[in-house]
């Protein structure tokens, strides 16, 4: 039944009985619209539940009252005993009130200042009457308009604020705060100004009007400061927990590179099960060590590396999976992932001796730097490095959009 039907049947209106509802003296069931708009359907249930509630109403029971009533009905004889009080005492109120308008002369037409004095007399222990103090239409869009210009000018600071604080610390799998003191400091400064505005609104002294508008205006300067300052507090995304190994953040350029997702294995070779002396697996785990950044503003730079220890027939098998990936997409002039996917193009790889390690090289800076030194720019590599002697193997991807400033993760290594 719609709330129309029922409008008819209980003899209340359509807000009364949106307001019984927004009360939670009811709770039909409803659907809602992708507007927010809730569409309500009635039961005899509810009809009954209304009727009771318009009632009680009646006999001046307030909504808090019913309330309590339809949630703890062991209280309603306490209730039911202020009702009476109530209604006894506005019965009192009123016989005085007629008692005294009894007293004028019927025949005598009154002046309101003779009336008024005449009634003084009698009046002292009757309550003043509360007049109707709805607003008009101007009045209330007049209201609304400086509520709205308030939340601007004030509160939409310190709610760009929190926002700008939320998606700075979802933007990152794994977040570093940044601990730059100054930072911090810079961080509070732009809040000042809406929190003085609002001490301000509190203080009984008053304010003169320059120093108001003054505050004001520095709410308004304050505003993209709010929005800017907070996307700083995480500087980048890293870990070294193997649990996050190829779990990166969402815009990583790494999830979109298909040469990384072969050269890397699905599964790391972080543990192995090994029989002790009663024929018993346990799990031990290897000398495996991971590292993942993300760093992404104007331009991003990540880097990925991953190195585990292997049995010997696993070794050689996986060194010769990775040559053969390496032969074959240094003949491939491109490649890509799926539709929507960047395009990786491979001119040929470098073997290198590194220490220990034999490494596969592919990649450079756009200024052709010389593998294993500083970079002067923008960079892309992808290595696979092994130890015969340690039967030890290593992957590792980078790439940074960052003009040389950042250098490649793999300069820290020991090799």
């Amino acid at each position: 039944m719609k709330i129309k039907d029922v409008c008819e049947l209980t003899e209340l209106s359509d807000r009364t009985i949106r307001y019984y509802i927004e009360q939670g003296l009811i709770t039909p069931s409803y659907t809602e619209n992708y507007l927010g708009r809730k569409a309500y359907s009635f039961f005899q249930k509810d009809i009954d539940e209304l009727n009771n509630i318009a009632t009680l109403r009646k006999f001046d029971f307030t909504i808090d009252e019913i309330r309590n009533i339809i949630t703890s009905p062991e209280n309603s004889k306490n209730i039911i005993e202020n009702v009476k009080l109530r209604t006894r005492k506005a019965v009192e109120e009123n016989e005085e009130k007629l008692s005294v308008l009894v007293q004028l002369d019927n025949e005598k037409a009154y002046t309101i200042s003779e009336l008024a004095k005449q009634l003084t007399i009698y009046s002292e222990k009757i309550p003043v009457q509360n007049e109707d103090t709805r607003k008009g239409f101007l009045k209330t869009l007049l209201g609304v308009f400086k509520t709205i210009l308030v939340f601007i000018i004030v509160w939409l600071p310190i709610l760009a604020f929190f926002i700008s604080i939320i998606n700075s610390l979802v933007a990152y799998a794994y977040p570093c705060f940044n601990t730059n003191p100054l930072y911090y400091i810079c961080l509070f400064a732009c809040l000042l100004p809406s929190i003085s505005v609002l001490i301000i609104s509190k203080l009984k002294f008053t304010f003169k009007k320059p120093i108001k508008l003054i505050a004001l205006a520095l709410c308004v300067l304050s505003i993209p400061f709010s929005i800017l300052l907070p996307l700083g507090l995480v500087t980048q995304s890293e870990t070294t927990d193997f649990s996050n190994y190829r779990d990166f953040d969402v815009h990583c350029i790494a999830n979109q590179d298909i040469f990384f997702q072969e050269l890397f294995p699905v599964w790391p070779n972080t543990f192995e099960s090994v029989e002790d002396e009663e024929g018993n697996l346990k799990t031990v785990y290897l000398d495996a060590h991971y590292y993942y950044r993300y760093y992404a503003e104007f331009d991003y730079t990540y880097d990925v590396y991953a190195e585990w220890p292997l049995e010997k027939d696993k070794f050689d098998k996986e060194v010769a999976r990775v040559k053969e990936l390496f032969e074959k997409y240094s003949k491939t002039d491109d490649y890509l992932l799926d539709e929507n996917r960047s395009i990786h193009t491979i001119e040929g790889y470098t073997t290198i001796k590194k220490g220990n390690y034999t490494c596969l090289f592919y990649g450079s800076s756009y200024a052709n730097d010389e593998p294993f030194s500083k970079t002067t720019d923008n960079y892309e590599y992808d290595i696979f490095a092994y130890d015969e002697k340690n039967l030890k193997v290593r992957y590792i991807s980078c790439a940074s959009l960052e003009n040389g400033a950042d250098q490649p993760y793999y300069l820290q290594l020991d090799w």
